[in-house]
């Protein structure tokens, strides 16, 4: 079979990207599921400690997969990638979740403990939570191990303190009001 024969050849060598040795054209490989799962891992694991956009984009992504692997029907290695890149992405991105919500509720007692010692000492509230540095906390602790969003918030408005993080950006908010003594979640 000539080049001029080969039905996946263009006769513009720019076209013919992607065409192999024998003409046939290859099969998108792994490399855009691989970056794919590295932008949904730093934008919610990393960025924000949550899962907001992995749970939107991994389910169409694994239906899309399982899809292309149905009219390309590469080997079965390449079938088995392409559906687990999506599913191992958002199972990190849960599990990172679940810890850095560990984390928040752990660290939140410190803060509200530290913040009632204050107010114990003083008869107020702080106006924020460097008044408790050095003396309650040897330093502010963090909601959550991430980038954005990942401090504890605090506001004193008209002697109604409340401890505030967010456990799903930009707008779930685990809110304490140290007046009533309880949770609540603002969406």
């Amino acid at each position: 079979m000539s080049e001029q024969d080969n039905p996946y050849q263009s006769p513009n060598p720019a076209d013919n990207k992607g065409v192999g040795s024998a003409g046939k054209k290859r099969r998108g490989g792994i490399k855009g599921s691989i970056a794919g799962a590295l932008v949904l891992l730093t934008l919610d694991a990393v960025m924000h400690g949550t899962f907001l956009t992995s749970i939107l984009v991994c389910p169409v992504w694994f239906l899309v997969s399982v899809l292309k692997n149905a009219i390309q029907r590469p080997g079965w290695i390449l079938t088995t990638v392409r559906i687990a890149i999506p599913v191992i992405t958002l199972a990190i991105v849960l599990v990172n979740d679940t810890i850095q919500r560990e984390i928040a509720w752990a660290n939140a007692p410190k803060v509200i403990g530290a913040c009632r010692q204050f107010q114990a000492a003083n008869g107020r509230y702080p106006e924020n939570l460097d008044e408790l540095v050095p003396q309650y906390l040897p330093s502010i602790p963090c909601a959550k191990h991430c980038l954005v969003f990942g401090e504890f918030r605090y506001w004193n408005l008209e002697g109604r303190p409340m401890l505030v993080w967010y456990s799903i950006p930009p707008f779930g908010r685990e809110i304490y009001h140290f007046d009533e003594d309880r949770w609540s979640f603002l969406d």
